[in-house]
């Protein structure tokens, strides 16, 4: 891919020229699940497995007069059979992506690890979100990780987080991104752990530990992304007011970070577990349509198409 994505439409238009991938659903038991997987077969850019009570299912694609012929349905009732099921297609190339539905992301992500046929491959799992930011000038995407699945990570983990965001960026057409690794304040402080884990993954990184990206830190938030915070603070460096990347301490401010950005912000949301053997579009329940639809076309940037037979 030539061109950086800029926003979510040009992501969309991306997707769709590269589909369609097979996605299995966990448990699309409320609307906003059936109707994403929908748009996303209408614009080409994905085929659908409905994981889940198909009584329920079914009802769901007649009230929203959907076609029921347009899908696969499996039923299945129980969350965790309905999350190893999705799991099974993904390890034996039946499925491309995993989208969650009405199942927990716990649920979900323990079934991607545990089940018979699982789905590591030797990297960490991390949650990384993209939304649309306008704060350059122009529009771009900006990402952020981890904000649902690390909960306390140490500085190997903060490693493998920064690899799967920068994997991200990668595909989303950003040759060099800016990683930015975030904490309260911009300057070291030894009784703050964040700001001495930023400036130990800086120096790893300027060894060329993550390929292709800029990694620097301590950032507080507004002079990773504002440049006249950064002048103002005298903070120098090439990520300081540019960052494409944001690294969150730990999973409680990701997780702020991202819900700010949704209920002050206005912003939709596309999230994705990346480290796994498939993307798992791991979007709140409470996320609109579009938010899920732009988390799909991440999974299908995202995803290798399945391997076709012989």
């Amino acid at each position: 891919m030539g061109n950086m994505i800029s926003d979510f439409k040009m992501l969309i238009k991306e997707a769709a020229s590269r589909g369609p991938r097979k996605i299995a659903v966990i448990l699309p038991h409320e609307k906003a699940s059936i109707k994403a997987i929908n748009d996303a077969w209408i614009k080409g850019m994905a085929e659908g497995i409905l994981i889940g009570q198909s009584s329920l299912i079914e009802s769901l694609l007649k009230r929203l007069k959907i076609p029921i012929s347009r899908f696969q349905i499996h039923d299945e009732k129980d969350a965790n059979r309905a999350a190893e099921y999705g799991v099974q297609l993904a390890a034996l190339d039946a499925v491309d992506i995993i989208l969650k539905g009405s199942v927990s992301t716990t649920v979900l992500l323990g079934a991607t690890l545990r089940s018979i046929r699982n789905l590591k491959t030797g990297n960490l799992l991390s949650d990384v979100f993209i939304f649309e930011d306008s704060r350059k000038g122009r529009r771009c995407i900006t990402l952020v990780s981890d904000g649902s699945v690390n909960v306390a990570p140490d500085l190997k983990a903060k490693l493998g987080i920064i690899k799967n965001a920068v994997t991200v960026a990668h595909a989303l057409g950003i040759k060099v991104p800016k990683v930015a690794i975030l904490s309260g304040v911009e300057k070291v402080q030894p009784e703050v752990q964040s700001t001495v884990d930023a400036l130990a993954l800086a120096k790893i990184c300027s060894y060329g530990e993550v390929p292709d990206c800029i990694v620097d830190g301590p950032f507080a938030l507004d002079n990773a992304i504002s440049a006249k915070s950064a002048q103002i603070k005298k903070v120098k460096s090439p990520v300081a007011g540019s960052a494409d990347i944001l690294i969150a301490p730990d999973i409680e401010a990701g997780n702020i970070l991202g819900k700010a950005l949704i209920y002050y912000g206005g912003k939709d949301l596309a999230h994705a577990v990346v480290g796994a053997k498939v993307p798992i579009l791991t979007s709140s329940r409470s996320d609109p349509p579009s938010a899920i639809l732009a988390s799909i076309a991440l999974g299908v940037l995202l995803s290798s198409p399945r391997r076709q037979p012989t």
